[in-house]
């Protein structure tokens, strides 16, 4: 949860900073002159004047809430019970890691960077919510509320690579008593997680799509080979000179340059952040299966123990490695 908690927030507050490049030289107690002093501020790392223009404890509050339920809206693999479950928890969690994050914007704005003491992971939160690669576009329009003119909007737009669009994120501001506007929050950051989580989902379907086909593909080969070299291994046989010579090149010339060639295959597939374990264990796998060829044709020539029981290992241990990952592949498409 530190990993994934109060990033909008932060981008809440920065976004306001950036819609103050829009200041349209209104007077000071308009909602377009806070957005301006908020830039202002952030810049100057000028903390009293950040904080009287932007409410960071309502800005945190309704961006941590908009953060649940957007990671629990778009989960379709979680029943409601589980739903229910998680906000439950975060709740529980909300107080200290509010307060955590508040720490983290007053190292932002004093010093211009995250404060990383206490391991909290800031420049992976920001990862993981699509943040760290969002630019500011411009500000759409700020319009003060004809039933209630002490409260605001500012469409504040955003271009984030992943869902590869402009989005509006809805900047709240609320006039306090003395006149002067304050960003107080943002409505919309559950749709902006929704569509960040749809398009990282995309490409993690796209990437478990393309590496299947690769592997059943090689699996075929693969099968093909070990029927073949089944056939040859007749009982008695592997004491000949020619029947090894042959089983020596079924593993050389067919099945290790197989698993080279779908090393590379998989080496050059996208693969997205949500993907990069399963990925790390399927280049695991091959090169534990390259070396067991490699090891078992060696063994064909030196018929050695310890080579044949170094090949066997590494096959046990691409056996193992080759459950684990089709059980986080099957997790992965659930």
């Amino acid at each position: 949860m530190k990993f994934a908690v109060g990033a909008g927030a932060v981008a809440v507050i920065i976004a306001a900073a950036g819609g103050g490049y829009y200041y349209f030289g209104a007077r000071t107690q308009t909602p377009e002159y806070a957005l301006k002093t908020v830039e202002k501020a952030f810049t100057e790392h000028n903390k009293a004047e950040f904080y009287k223009f932007v409410n960071v404890d309502s800005v945190l509050n309704t961006s941590y809430d908009g953060f649940v339920d957007g990671l629990t809206g778009t989960d379709n693999s979680m029943t409601p019970e589980a739903v229910d479950a998680i906000k439950d928890f975060t709740q529980m969690l909300k107080a200290p890691l509010l307060l955590s994050m508040k720490s983290a914007v007053d190292s932002l704005v004093e010093k211009g960077n995250f404060d990383e003491s206490g391991n909290m992971g800031l420049d992976d939160i920001l990862s993981r919510t699509g943040i760290d690669t969002v630019e500011f576009r411009g500000v759409e329009e700020i319009k003060i509320d004809p039933e209630d003119e002490t409260f605001a909007t500012a469409i504040v737009k955003i271009f984030q690579p992943e869902i590869n669009r402009e989005f509006a994120i809805q900047t709240n501001l609320k006039k306090s008593e003395d006149g002067h506007w304050q960003v107080s929050g943002v409505t919309n950051f559950q749709e902006f997680i929704g569509l960040i989580n749809a398009a990282r989902r995309e490409k993690l379907d796209e990437y478990l799509t393309k590496t299947s086909e690769i592997n059943v593909r090689h699996d075929t080969t693969v099968r093909e080979a070990e029927q073949k070299y089944s056939e040859i291994l007749a009982p008695g046989s592997l004491g000949r000179d020619a029947t090894r010579a042959e089983l020596k090149k079924i593993m050389t010339d067919v099945i290790k340059k197989d698993w080279e060639v779908r090393k590379q295959e998989l080496f050059g597939v996208n693969v997205p952040k949500g993907a990069e374990t399963l990925q790390n264990l399927r280049m695991k796998i091959c090169d534990l299966y390259i070396g067991y060829a490699d090891e078992y044709a060696k063994w064909l020539d030196d018929k050695k123990a310890a080579t044949i029981k170094s090949a066997e290992e590494k096959r046990r241990q691409a056996q193992v490695l080759t459950t684990e990952a089709a059980a986080i592949a099957r997790r992965m498409t659930n």
